[in-house]
């Protein structure tokens, strides 16, 4: 009997773990078709929607499409190479999520809290992150052309080498942030606080740093051609102190 129990409860694991990943459809906007896969439990199961529930399910790969999932709560989600593609995350809990390589291109995370998340590679190809907390997240190797980070808050952040061309940062909170070899051309950092940033051996050439706070900045090999440096609190700037 031992012997008969303990094979069903053999078979059932090995059932269980065969459907681990299972593909859902749902209807994006437009009537577009998205699919994403999720593991085995009733809110990973959920399909994309406002204020879905998504928190802690790993995933591994999802494709979505111009879904609505404002407010939604992707916290401790992890997801690897992923496409979020024209989908708006307005309001969304991103917090202490894995995004390794996923791509957010013309998503809407206005509002969004991605605190200590993990988006190693991610790229964010015209992303709306104005009034996003990013603070403690890992932008390592992250893409940012064309993004709205205005008032954002990314103080402390580390964005060594990250491309952030054209990218609109006014009125961004970006004290004592790592900005060092960053390639940042024509991007637009009026009002911004750039207290104690490093913006060593960066790129603005054609941006502008109108009003902008670049008191203690270390500007050290800062090609800054064509900007606007009617800053304040640094000598580059043409007020001076």
């Amino acid at each position: 009997m031992k012997s008969k129990i303990k094979l069903f409860m053999m078979f059932g694991t090995i059932l269980i773990s065969s459907f681990s990943t299972i593909p859902i459809f749902a209807q994006g906007y437009g009537n577009a078709r998205l699919s994403h896969s999720t593991m085995l439990s009733s809110s990973c199961y959920t399909a994309p929607a406002p204020n879905v529930n998504w928190s802690n399910c790993n995933v591994g790969y999802t494709n979505i499409h111009f879904a609505n999932m404002n407010g939604a709560d992707l916290s401790g989600m992890v997801v690897t190479n992923g496409l979020f593609y024209n989908v708006n995350l307005s309001g969304a809990n991103l917090q202490n999520a894995t995004m390794l390589g996923d791509n957010f291109a013309y998503s809407n995370l206005s509002g969004a809290d991605l605190r200590g998340s993990d988006l190693r590679d991610a790229d964010f190809y015209h992303v709306n992150l104005s009034g996003a907390d990013l603070r403690g997240a890992n932008l390592q190797g992250a893409r940012f052309p064309g993004v709205d980070f205005s008032n954002a808050n990314l103080a402390g952040q580390n964005m060594y080498r990250t491309n952030i061309i054209g990218a609109d940062l006014t009125g961004t909170n970006m004290q004592g942030a790592m900005l060092e070899s960053v390639d940042m051309r024509g991007a637009v950092f009026n009002g911004t606080n750039l207290e104690y940033a490093d913006l060593k051996n960066s790129d603005v050439t054609g941006g502008s740093f109108a009003n902008a706070n670049l008191t203690d900045a270390d500007i050290g090999g800062l090609d800054y051609s064509g900007t606007d440096l009617s800053c304040h609190g640094n000598l580059v700037c043409s007020g001076g102190q």
